[in-house]
């Protein structure tokens, strides 16, 4: 089902830009979120797992927030990711994203201590009960250990404050068996690699790291989709995913920053302990995205003779 936040969509994951000295830049986040909305970016997520936000502090993620919000102008609507390893930070963080004029939350489950199912529904619940807002389940199993869509969240899922799950994993069979006991949720895909694949089980959009790198790609694969061109649409799938394998290949979220200033402004290395980029990383990312140059041309050419 299509609701009107995610809709679908497509939604980057933004990076969080940073200084030298690992301060938040704010000034190429603006510039940054600008220039992807301008470009045709649909949606923005920020504090994800690419916006690096659980290495942040509280206050620099409700700062982020704020940054968004106010460089989107009500152009596109902002997600904005809460999750913490207390339930009483999630919930200041999810009040003051509120505040700053977000259109839905997101989080992850709870880490490190090994919490019960109950206890993680607990903790959903906490927050989405204390903040009045449409609220995202952040599924990335590989990162959390908890696959969301293997059971234990249906009182979640039935909520009317949910009205999505962002589907970072590669197990669509859980993903379609979510919407099939939930056609009122939007399924986003969160891998790009998967963005065709999720879209035939009936993904509603997607929010990625690559997503504002090659937002002119997403586009036109979804037409294709939509069209019934999937041999079209493959292709382009194709296309994306040289992009993806690229970045994984030297650190997908330092390429993601590296790739994504020259579209905008530079903006800075992660945030420690996440590797920086080397020279010869650099380099190799130099090679990915004259290719994804070309890969926009030859797909922009592709859509006009289709017209």
């Amino acid at each position: 089902m299509v609701n009107a936040v995610l809709g679908d969509r497509l939604f980057t994951a933004a990076v969080t830009p940073m200084h030298a000295d690992e301060s938040i830049d704010h000034s190429a986040l603006s510039a940054m979120l600008d220039s992807d909305i301008r470009r045709g970016v649909e949606g923005l997520y920020v504090c994800g797992s690419s916006g690096e936000g659980v290495l942040l502090s509280e206050a620099e993620r409700i700062a982020v927030a704020e940054t968004a919000v106010t460089a989107a102008a009500g152009r596109v609507p902002v997600v904005s990711h809460v999750g913490a390893m207390s339930t009483g930070e999630a919930i200041r963080i999810a009040g003051a994203a509120k505040d700053a004029g977000v259109a839905a939350i997101s989080m992850i489950p709870p880490l490190y201590y090994g919490y019960s199912t109950p206890d993680v529904v607990r903790h959903f619940r906490s927050v989405i009960d204390a903040v009045d807002l449409p609220f995202v389940l952040y599924n990335i199993p590989q990162f959390t250990g908890r696959d969301i869509s293997e059971g234990g969240f249906d009182e979640l899922l039935a909520l009317p404050q949910v009205i999505g799950v962002k589907h970072t994993s590669r197990n669509l069979y859980g993903a379609e068996r979510i919407l099939s006991r939930y056609p009122h949720l939007s399924l986003v895909n969160g891998f790009d690699e998967f963005y065709l694949p999720a879209l035939s089980i009936g993904a509603s959009g997607a929010i990625g790291t690559t997503v504002s790198l090659q937002i002119e790609l997403f586009l036109s694969l979804r037409r294709r989709f939509d069209a019934g061109d999937l041999a079209g649409a493959r292709a382009v799938q194709v296309r994306i995913n040289d992009t993806v394998e690229g970045m994984v290949e030297v650190g997908v979220f330092g390429a993601a920053k590296y790739l994504g200033g020259k579209n905008s402004v530079p903006l800075g290395d992660c945030r420690a302990p996440l590797p920086s980029l080397d020279d010869a990383g650099r380099a190799r990312l130099d090679a990915v995205f004259a290719r994804l140059q070309a890969h926009i041309a030859i797909t922009a050419e592709e859509d006009a003779r289709a017209v």
